[in-house]
């Protein structure tokens, strides 16, 4: 490694390794005696480092602004060749009528529990109202006193359970259902009310439906339904008036046109 103790060895072992000799350089090397201070060694040290940059861009053809330049001419963006398939939903769309069954069971209050059966016609209003007409019917089981005696207090038509509704449902809840991790359908929870003409007991009398419907879009033609509703009116039975409620749960399939 070349001897670096002096100014003149430094400047005599860059002009030797370059193999030319700077003029300023070869003045600095013939007469040393004039390297009197500080400030001289600096400027020395100065030109030493100038002379090696200019050798480093004179070898390497370019400015700095050039490096690489050829390499950026022959890149090629590659665009991927790749299509995102839209993700398909069955929605209720130009469909507004809706047209089904349900079976389930009723409660009837002071008698037992039965199942029931109907049909509903719906008519989406816009995307937050419908207009319900509901037909429902049950056949009722004597009451447990009247199982106790073995006497029958009504009619045997007497306890078929008969209603007509008429209700408007507002949606509540709009999103989706997951079912599994592959099946997902659009729903929504509505809050369901109305006027309702109910037959029981040798009575007809009109009462209040009120209750909830969870409704799902199976298809673009088909939803489900569960509904939960009370039917609440006022009964005559055996000389006592009495205000009832008779709960429903139905589960119905509906078809849109």
């Amino acid at each position: 490694m070349p001897d670096f103790s002096n100014i003149t060895g430094a400047i005599n072992a860059a002009t030797e390794q370059l193999g030319f000799t700077h003029p300023d350089l070869k003045h600095l090397v013939e007469k040393p005696s004039r390297i009197k201070t500080s400030a001289a060694s600096s400027f020395a040290m100065l030109s030493v480092f100038c002379l090696l940059a200019n050798v480093s861009f004179a070898q390497g053809g370019g400015t700095i602004g050039d490096i690489g330049k050829e390499e950026k001419d022959d890149e090629q963006l590659i665009e991927p060749n790749k299509k995102v398939e839209p993700v398909k939903t069955a929605r209720i769309d130009t469909e507004k009528f809706e047209l089904g069954a349900f079976y389930g069971v009723m409660n009837v209050e002071d008698f037992n529990t039965n199942p029931v059966k109907g049909l509903s016609f719906s008519y989406h209003i816009n995307q937050k109202f419908l207009a319900q007409l509901q037909y429902g019917s049950s056949r009722v089981s004597p009451a447990s006193f009247e199982e106790n005696t073995g006497f029958n207090f009504l009619a045997d038509e007497d306890y078929d359970f008969t209603y007509v509704a008429v209700n408007a449902g507002y949606k509540l809840l709009d999103g989706r259902s997951f079912f599994g991790r592959k099946t997902k359908m659009d729903s929504a929870i509505y809050v369901i009310a109305g006027l309702e003409q109910v037959d029981f007991a040798a009575n007809s009398s009109t009462g209040l439906g009120i209750g909830a419907s969870y409704r799902i879009v199976v298809t673009d033609w088909m939803t489900m339904n569960l509904d939960f509703k009370d039917h609440a009116f006022n009964r005559d039975f055996i000389g006592d008036s009495k205000f009832t409620n008779n709960t429903e749960l139905t589960v119905g399939i509906n078809a849109l046109f």
